[in-house]
């Protein structure tokens, strides 16, 4: 069968696979096509996914519905521009482009941070999606899925559509995305694990990835009864641009109700500058429950709120309604405050109230929380029939810093705490409860499912699925091991000594590595049992071989290190302007160094650099030696603001000289034996980072 590369009358087509790089179209009015089950690939299976590319299936026109398709491989798998009436039912969109991440277990890379603050030119696009929707109202978007991409579904001036049934999972951003959409149903939808910059006990960031992404002036939606667990934030609100500089409009009045928002490592719910109701959901193990920064007329009610650092904490926040909520164990139930000033050349500030005044807080209940209410600064709070239950627990959960972890040696104990008793049908004075879609199922995390903040597990290709074996680290030489059932074999261990050399899967292992080593330290495993699907979204038959494990690269470079002040008087009347190449070279001549070190490791982030490093203007210039065997490597350089990069004397990286945010820069380079880096960098404001990893190239 030959696929026409333009469709413009309804088909029905068979399945089959067709590799198209450059996608199809399908423009007209009052079109049906159905796929039958056919598979659209931009890329070859089996192409790391930074390397997918295109757009699957472009749509312009009206009434047009497509339906079972699957499409892989692309930067966008399927983009609709000005399609009113547009209706895609049961497309699989998985396991098209993502990013590969630079942060480790150890540490955060910032280059890895995403801004979703501006799409008036569909800045988003750049970020790639499953789905991506432009101008379509009245669309409809039912059992689809979106799995082991970066972005799933991704709304830009949608109005009055319904998106319902959906699995839009273990995406490394956002599972969906709305900017000035309003009036849509979001309803029933798994959107579980969209995270990335999170390892847990280590750091929990974030890096703006969310479940459901709410963005400049998206109102009147209703989201009811999705599961919207484990993402960055579960639900992140921001009212937009448009409100930052006048004062007005939001992402108002939309209704959320009935929606977990568990296990996010910043907030379950994150909404601001806004007016909302969150009513009947669940929100457990998170660093706030509710930030509601700048919320007004907003309505938090019925809530289970429990394991959170901060449950409800609202800055600058008014004539607010919390009541009838659960607080189970949080360390700090209720937080309101002011800050002293606030920046006077700030819009908003000039043009919308921000007082902390006005609270109704009734009714709620408050068991072994360790501050139940912690009100600053606040005018006119009014309380009534709150009930505090001074229980004490066994310390299955510990606080550590803004959060609350679980003791790592009692995982059933951990796994029990999350079923706390929650009905999302309760009846809410002054709230009409949103109707389930009738007989489709509820999407929640079923009560066997591994599921809290132990389970983010965020390799350089986003989350952990639970679809292929993993080896997984949890301290003192403890390994996890994940996966579908089945068993497993030690094949080989290179640097490291292992406990046992088989075993079942879900176990554990101890696990010893070589302290110190340099080279490759490597551990194989062989998994044989159920299917599997690995990161990139290639399927294993059951009872075949899998090969899982872990493969680490450290070659010490011995960096010596200077740091120089760039005065302001020398940069342009510019601000932001870049210098010049040869600046740098002169103030290593003329200017004396504000401080050297010498480091194994050039790894910079933060505000400074270090103790007599400025926040901003100043140079960097760093010598690093190194020898490593014959092969093929990866240099991965991030840098916030400029840098350029020199091996052997040979300039290798000069495009990153210039004004920026973390950025990571990927050169394949060919070594052997003894070399001599040079880096060049210059800081000119706010955020500042440089970072050398050499890994092993494929």
């Amino acid at each position: 069968m030959q696929l026409p590369k333009t469709i413009t009358t309804s088909l029905k087509l068979k399945r089959g696979v067709f590799v198209l790089p450059e996608g199809i179209t399908i423009t007209g009015n009052d079109i049906v096509v159905d796929f039958g089950g056919l598979t659209l690939r931009g890329t070859p299976q089996g192409i790391e996914p930074d390397k997918r590319a295109g757009v699957g299936v472009r749509v312009t026109g009206k009434n047009i519905t497509l339906k079972n398709l699957n499409v892989h491989g692309y930067k966008v798998g399927v983009l609709a521009r000005d399609c009113p009436g547009l209706v895609l039912e049961n497309l699989d969109a998985s396991d098209n482009w993502k990013q590969r991440l630079g942060s480790t277990l150890e540490k955060e890379d910032g280059a890895d941070w995403m801004s979703f603050h501006q799409n008036e030119k569909d800045e988003w696009l750049g970020y790639g999606a499953a789905l991506y929707l432009v101008g379509c109202d009245g669309f409809s978007v039912r059992q689809c899925k979106a799995l082991r991409g970066q972005c799933g579904l991704m709304l830009t001036r949608c109005n009055h559509g319904l998106v319902a049934q959906n699995n839009f999972s273990f995406l490394s951003a956002i599972g969906l995305g709305m900017y000035r959409s309003s009036h849509n149903k979001i309803l029933q939808n798994k959107i579980d694990w969209c995270v990335r910059g999170y390892s847990h006990g280590v750091y929990n960031r974030g890096q703006d990835s969310a479940g459901i992404l709410i963005y400049e002036q998206s109102s009147e939606n209703v989201f009811a009864y999705n599961s919207v667990t484990h993402g960055g934030d579960g639900f992140f609100l921001w009212a937009g641009q448009t409100t930052m500089d006048t004062g007005r409009g939001g992402c108002d009045d939309n209704l959320v109700y009935g929606n977990d928002f568990s296990h996010a490592p910043t907030n379950g719910i994150e909404a601001t500058f806004s007016r909302n109701a969150f009513v009947n959901n669940v929100v457990l193990e998170c660093w706030h429950g509710v930030w509601g920064g700048y919320s007004y007329d907003t309505k938090i009610v019925g809530n289970v709120f429990g394991f959170n650092a901060e449950a409800v904490a609202i800055e600058h926040g008014r004539d607010n309604v919390i009541s009838e909520n659960l607080f189970h164990r949080d360390l700090t139930g209720i937080n309101l405050w002011k800050n002293a000033t606030q920046d006077p050349n700030w819009a908003y500030v000039r043009k919308h109230e921000t007082t902390s005044r006005d609270y109704d807080i009734a009714h709620n209940r408050f068991v072994g929380c360790t501050k139940p209410l912690n009100i600053r600064a606040t005018d006119s709070v009014r309380e009534k029939a709150n009930t505090i239950d001074t229980t004490r627990f066994a310390a299955v959960m510990q606080p550590s810093g803004n959060t609350i972890v679980a003791t790592e040696t009692d995982t059933k104990a951990y796994q029990k705490r999350f079923q706390l008793p929650w009905s999302p049908t309760a009846t809410v004075p002054g709230i009409i409860a949103p109707a389930p879609l009738p007989g489709a199922p509820m999407p929640f995390l079923p009560k066997n499912a591994l599921r809290g903040r132990r389970y983010i597990l965020v390799d350089e290709w986003g989350p952990y699925d639970f679809e292929r074996p993993l080896l997984w680290p949890r301290g003192e030489g403890i390994y996890e091991i994940l996966g579908p059932k089945g068993k497993w074999r030690l094949v080989s261990a290179e640097g490291a000594t292992l406990s046992q050399t088989s075993g079942s899967v879900p176990g554990e292992v101890r696990l010893s590595v070589e302290a110190g080593r340099v080279g490759t330290t490597k551990v194989e495993l062989e998994y044989l049992g159920e299917a599997t699907r690995d990161s990139g979204g290639t399927l294993t038959p059951k009872n075949t071989p899998v090969r899982f494990g872990f493969s680490r690269f450290f070659a010490p470079i011995a960096w010596d290190v200077t740091f120089y002040p760039w005065s302001k008087a020398e940069n342009p009347a510019d601000i932001h302007s870049v210098p010049s190449e040869r600046h740098l070279d002169q103030v290593r001549a003329l200017v004396k160094p504000l401080k050297t070190e010498k480091r194994d490791r050039l790894d910079y982030a933060g505000s400074s650099f270090g103790q007599g490093i400025p926040s901003d203007h100043f140079y960097t210039y760093a010598e690093g030696s190194f020898t490593v065997p014959a092969g093929a490597y990866l240099l991965d350089i991030t840098t916030d603001d400029g840098c350029r990069l020199s091996l052997d004397d040979k300039p290798i990286l000069s495009s990153a000289w210039k004004y920026q945010g973390p950025t990571l820069y990927t050169i394949p380079v060919t070594l052997g034996g003894k070399h001599k880096l040079i880096v060049e960098h210059f800081q000119i404001d706010g955020y500042a980072t440089l970072k050398i990893d050499l890994r092993l190239g494929r």
